[in-house]
């Protein structure tokens, strides 16, 4: 019996759905579904569900025989998995515009924590290994999904961004390309401004010479500090910086992730920072692992950030792009002139556009036909 759980939001006619609610004639076939994980509900003693909203294309109803390649789309930290009418609409043209058909899965990565960016964590649990090897083969038996690492696709902004590379490069032979967009911190020598690899540590609010670092800007310009954005953070629980310790921390001996940093007074832990490093951080895993990594990345690896990126996160990219370059990758990665954080979707005439003509061109390399 399938363990996914269908809702029906938009449009009827499939056998499997359940819950059916809110239905309307309207275009496209846009249902909310869950997948309780055996390996999360094992690790929070609880049943845990992979949510998600899936997007049918034009032709799925009329063309029941047909299989499709798939791109999963995961969201920015603080945002929601669930489409709004833009973001719904902006997609259907980035397909129409490229004609192009393409099973869309926006993912949920929400906790009460932050967000888990799929990757596994010993305070979160196993999120990348249930969505690779549980919830990708019961998604596709039921949605006629092309079962082929060359036909999935990984996208996402921001945290989401973060998630699509670390997901690509975690299991290469899973996905087909990733599609990242302002990604959270990819190489940790420069983690929005302060190098986290340094010995003894430097402090993470100020540099060298004992100026703050500067943490959101506009148009170019800093306008507020690292500081002071962490201590805007702590008036809430779940805040960014409490996210990246959920995920990326070993738990402590009170059963929560241990900080990475004092945020009163932004001294560093060391013990820490290094089991972030040799964890989670994916310039370095992919240096330490390019002999087995590099020949399955071909051709896979896409990143586009702003040069005025609101939360400097185009900093640590230029690093990876860097490294990359020295180990012999054919990544691309495009630094958007004067763009920031959030109208990067505005880039080469539209973010989604420009991402799904590649992922099609991608799919006509493979020799992937919809069958």
């Amino acid at each position: 019996m399938s363990r996914i759980v269908r809702t029906l939001l938009a449009a009827v006619g499939f056998g499997l759905c359940l819950d059916l609610s809110s239905a309307r004639a309207a275009t496209p076939d846009l249902f909310d579904m869950q997948f309780e994980s055996p390996m999360l509900s094992e690790f929070n003693h609880a049943p845990t569900f992979v949510k998600a909203q899936v997007v049918l294309p034009d032709s799925y109803d009329g063309m029941p025989e047909r299989r499709y390649p798939t791109i999963y789309l995961i969201h920015a930290f603080n945002e929601n998995y669930r489409f709004s009418a833009r973001k719904l609409q902006s997609w259907q043209d980035a397909f129409r515009t490229n004609h192009a058909e393409f099973i869309l899965v926006s993912l949920d990565a929400a906790l009460p924590s932050g967000h888990h960016e799929f990757a596994d964590s010993v305070n979160n649990g196993p999120w990348g290994t249930a969505l690779t090897s549980e919830f990708l083969p019961e998604f596709e038996s039921n949605f006629r999904a092309i079962s082929s690492p060359a036909a999935r696709y990984v996208t996402g902004h921001s945290s989401g961004g973060w998630s699509a590379l670390w997901l690509q490069v975690n299991y290469p032979d899973t996905f087909g390309g990733a599609w990242s967009a302002a990604p959270d911190p990819v190489d940790f020598h420069d983690f929005t401004g302060p190098d986290l690899t340094l010995e003894p540590p430097q402090n993470l609010y100020r540099d060298a010479r004992g100026r703050l670092y500067g943490f959101v800007r506009s148009g170019g310009s800093d306008t507020m500090t690292l500081r002071d954005y962490v201590s805007k953070e702590d008036r809430r629980p779940g805040g960014q910086f409490d996210s990246f310790d959920a995920v990326f921390s070993p738990r402590g001996a009170d059963g929560r992730p241990e900080r990475l940093f004092d945020h009163r007074t932004g001294v560093i832990d060391p013990a820490v920072e290094r089991y972030w490093e040799e964890h989670y951080d994916i310039a370095r895993l992919l240096k330490v692992r390019w002999p087995e990594l590099g020949p399955k990345l071909r051709g896979k690896l896409h990143v586009v950030v702003g040069t005025w990126d609101t939360f400097h996160l185009d900093g640590p990219v230029r690093l990876l792009a860097e490294e990359l370059k020295t180990l012999g990758s054919d990544a691309e990665i495009d630094f958007a002139r004067h763009y920031d954080h959030f109208n990067i979707y505005d880039y080469d005439g539209g973010l989604l556009r420009h991402d799904v003509r590649e992922m099609k061109r991608a799919l006509e390399r493979a020799g992937v036909t919809a069958s």
